[in-house]
């Protein structure tokens, strides 16, 4: 792992200003998305099988029907969730993950792994 690390400090320093500035730009982007409030637990939740509204509502303890509706609009928007619009008596909407937020499931695997890493560090266990 060490060495892992030291790779990826030595490829950061001999990149140019520019770039790197570029790069830093991209790791905003990505933390103004897992950041958003109930973006990942949203996600969980559909990734748990919940994909209709009431379902991730119910899954998501504390999220209003208006949070919620706004969240889903937004992650439609950023192309994470796709809305399926499924006709019949009655007509039932489902979100899915799209490829690009099924992207996000590594990220955020890695952040909870780091996070129990820097426990265990914090906690000396």
């Amino acid at each position: 792992m060490t060495s892992e690390i030291e790779k990826i400090i030595s490829d950061m320093k001999a990149k140019d200003a520019s770039v790197l500035c570029r790069e830093v730009l991209s790791i905003g982007d990505t933390m103004d998305v897992i950041r958003s409030k109930w973006t990942v637990e949203i996600l969980t939740a559909i990734l748990c099988g919940n994909v209709r509204f009431k379902d991730i509502l119910s899954s998501v303890s504390s999220l209003s029907d208006k949070m919620l509706t706004d969240r889903l609009r937004q992650m439609v928007a950023d192309r994470l969730l796709v809305k399926k619009e499924l006709y019949g008596y009655p007509p039932r909407v489902e979100y899915e993950v799209t490829e690009h937020g099924k992207s996000l499931y590594a990220i955020v695997y890695s952040m909870t792994e780091w996070g129990q890493e820097h426990r265990r560090v914090m906690l000396g266990t």
